[in-house]
């Protein structure tokens, strides 16, 4: 008997058989191919067949024509779909033809990086190099003294490194013809806003320089992809999207472990399978919990010690490219990870996915799942769900888990502090003048015509005149990576962005890397690292934190009912005042500590909801909590944000007032947790009304008493979800759905 299916008979007679709510199975679907087009040269029909290739799926061939009649092209096919051969076979199908044309490929993480360039050097054709910051000096120097015909890089590379030196590679880019870029439903939010400035100034350069090049940009999961391309680039697309590879059959169990704890509900699973011999991968939704489990089940079952590891952002790249180097040997059996292993790193044929928690997006859901089961071999799937809105959402509706679309990827272009940085770094690169016009719009531009820019004395060109603006930039934040030292080697052991220091590695925080605990001893501001010292405890850390919300202007308005709803620019500052030791078993209180570090204030996006005084007084003689009611629909609301709303519950923030100084009136702000924004809480509020009937349905639902992280608690109060009222909440979503008292 096939070994899934083993485990799936396993799991339906053993004691987890009460947990599971819902069984699918999704049967595979047959390859459709056709012969390989005529104009590709002869050496590549010789590879081809050489490696058992005789024909192409459907999708690829079009993808080809596509390519052959001049075309832009975004591939949205599947995982394990080709769609890396396209790009490959037509780049090095013209290369053949002109051995002077050059090619940028553009990968999101180190890791996919050097797994592209192993497949481009099996074709043996043309010379590539990985250009990036793990390149040493001596071969940088080479490369830029005979490019080869592929450059493999990184944006933050490209950004740092390349860009700002554009008079070096001047012979690159005036024979560029081709810019690949991979895995682009990773741009989204600010990440992604960083590196639609950095193609805006890529294509600028190559202007410059006479070139004119061609972009294929692949994702497996993406919606709207033709609209997305072209905000990112700024330039037309066409979409290949209808997939005409194979797949094998895939089985979905969805578990519920009630009021149990999830963890030592999903540990023994987790366990089951590797011994069943199913390859594994288990995606979880936060750097601690991936510590925590990988730690938990080797104190568990020690011998799986060698044959299971966790994997997550902020590990050294050594540390990373060994963990990766295992699961493709078969050497690791099991990997606990976060979404840094979503992408098509090539680790091997896997077979059982873990979802350790619904992952917050459909699309991150499916680039999850599509690690499993490549090619035509069978899979399984299992969601364990957590005791979230958005999981207990799915749960309850399991269909919406199969039929929802991938959602909207958001970037905001114009967010001012991200666009004044940027062209800051293209004014140093090529002074600013109005033929950029066909790069920015006239909004983008005048950012340049105010603050620490001057006009040249004819009034044509624009420069920025500080020194080394792209050393200020952090794509995938806005602010600094901080190095963790430890403290008795001074060795760097990880690192983690400035926006979540206060948070993660404050004074007195337990930090977790690869199962190994450490105590924050102090962050040094000055040299900008956190310093740390191993340690083993039995608890865990929490801060605590107030907000202010200051309303800078109100862009737009509608009312709905009796109430009124904004969207517009607030000024936020946090102040983290103390943190919680709690024991990891049972999450009980162990002391409390004050902290004293300095406020954050950012200025950002938010949309806000007005609550009339008639409501509360309604809810008073209703006998329910008026505060405890608004701060419970004001989690209910973030909780359920993302089933509609491309994002993180944490690239959002929330803070309810029972009364705003400026609104005068009882309120809720729901914000983008980004200076400047990114356009999450715009979006939001166009499908506010959406937002709020999903927050009802929740939280009506949900079968605990006083609520509970399934519907009003959040991982992320400041307050300690202090204080709430479920009932309360049920009857404000209510009446404001509803318009009636």
């Amino acid at each position: 008997m096939d070994k899934i299916v083993e485990f799936i008979k396993f799991l339906k007679n053993s004691s987890f058989s009460q947990k599971i709510k819902d069984i699918r199975e999704i049967d595979g679907k047959e390859e459709k191919t056709t012969d390989i087009p005529s104009f590709l040269s002869e050496r590549l029909k010789e590879f081809l067949k050489n490696n058992g290739i005789n024909s192409l799926y459907l999708h690829q061939v079009e993808g080809l024509e596509r390519l052959k009649e001049g075309k832009n092209i975004i591939i949205t096919t599947p995982t394990g779909s080709g769609k890396t051969l396209i790009y490959n076979l037509f780049i090095l199908n013209e290369m053949l033809k002109d051995p002077s044309i050059k090619a940028l490929y553009i990968f999101p993480t180190k890791a996919l990086t050097q797994n592209q360039l192993k497949i481009l050097k099996e074709f043996n054709l043309f010379p590539c190099e990985i250009y990036d910051g793990d390149t040493p000096e001596e071969k940088r120097k080479k490369i830029k003294r005979n490019f080869p015909s592929f450059i493999l890089t990184n944006p933050d590379m490209l950004h740092m490194g390349i860009l700002h030196f554009h008079e070096r590679w001047r012979n690159f880019f005036s024979n560029l013809k081709f810019i690949v870029i991979d895995e682009v439903h990773i741009y989204r939010g600010i990440f992604g806003s960083q590196v639609a400035h950095i193609i805006r100034r890529l294509r600028r350069i190559c202007n410059l320089y006479g070139s004119n090049p061609k972009f294929i940009l692949s994702s497996a999961t993406i919606k709207d992809s033709e609209n997305f391309a072209e905000q990112l680039t700024g330039v037309k697309f066409t979409s290949i999207s209808e997939s005409s590879s194979g797949a094998g059959k895939r089985y979905f169990l969805f578990f519920d472990p009630g009021f149990d704890s999830p963890y030592n509900f999903a540990i023994p699973i987790i366990t089951e399978s590797l011994k069943f011999g199913l390859s594994t991968i288990v995606f979880t939704k936060s750097r601690k919990t991936t510590e925590l489990l990988q730690r938990w089940i080797v104190e568990k079952d020690p011998y799986l010690f060698p044959l299971i590891s966790s994997y997550r952002a902020g590990y050294l790249p050594e540390e990373r490219r060994e963990i990766e180097k295992a699961l493709f040997e078969g050497n690791l059996k099991g990997v606990i990870a976060t979404s840094a292993l979503e992408l098509g790193i090539d680790i091997g044929n896997l077979d059982c996915c873990i979802l350790f928690g619904y992952p917050g997006s459909i699309t991150s859901t499916w680039q999850r799942i599509g690690r499993v089961g490549r090619g035509k071999k069978d899979s399984i799937v299992i969601f364990i769900a957590l005791q979230d809105a958005l999981d207990q959402y799915f749960l309850r509706n399991p269909d919406e888990f199969f039929k929802r679309s991938c959602e909207d990827v958001i970037i905001n272009f114009e967010n001012e502090i991200i666009a004044s940085s940027h062209l800051k770094c293209a004014s140093i690169e090529i002074p600013l003048s109005k033929e950029d016009r066909k790069f920015y719009p006239e909004s983008i531009l005048k950012i340049a015509e105010r603050g620490e820019f001057l006009t040249s004395k004819d009034g044509k060109l624009i420069y920025y005149i500080g020194k080394n603006p792209h050393r200020e930039i952090n794509l995938r934040s806005i602010g600094e990576v901080f190095p963790i030292i430890e403290l008795s080697t001074e060795k760097i052991i990880g690192e983690i962005e400035e926006d979540k220091v206060f948070y993660e590695c404050h004074p007195g925080a337990i930090y977790l890397h690869r199962g190994k605990k450490y105590e924050v001893i102090f962050i040094d501001f000055e040299r900008k690292r956190v310093v740390v010292e191993k340690k083993n405890v039995d608890y865990y850390t929490q801060p605590s934190w107030w907000e202010e919300i200051e309303i800078i202007s109100e862009e737009k308005h509608k009312k709905i009912g009796k109430c009124d709803f904004y969207f517009g620019t607030i000024e936020v500052t946090k102040q983290i005042t103390e943190y919680e030791k709690r024991r990891e078993k049972d999450k009980t209180l162990i002391s409390r500590h004050q902290l004293h570090l300095p406020p954050q204030k950012f200025k950002t996006q938010s949309l806000w909801l007005e609550i009339p005084e008639e409501f509360i007084i309604y809810l008073k003689e209703k006998n329910y909590d008026p505060h405890g009611s608004i701060h419970a629909t004001e989690h209910s609301i973030i909780g359920i944000f993302p089933v509609e709303i491309t994002c993180d519950r944490w690239d959002i923030g929330g803070y309810s007032f029972p009364f705003h100084k400026q609104t005068e009136k009882p309120t809720i702000f729901i914000y983008d947790g980004y200076p400047g924004g990114v356009g999450i809480s715009k979006k939001g509020f166009e499908r506010i009304w959406k937002i709020l009937l999903l927050a009802r349905e929740c939280v009506e639902k949900c079968k605990c008493e006083n609520g509970c992280p399934s519907c009003i608690q959040s991982p992320k109060c400041g307050n300690n979800n202090r204080p709430l009222d479920k009932k309360g909440c049920i009857e404000l979503l209510k009446i404001i759905s509803e318009s009636s008292i």
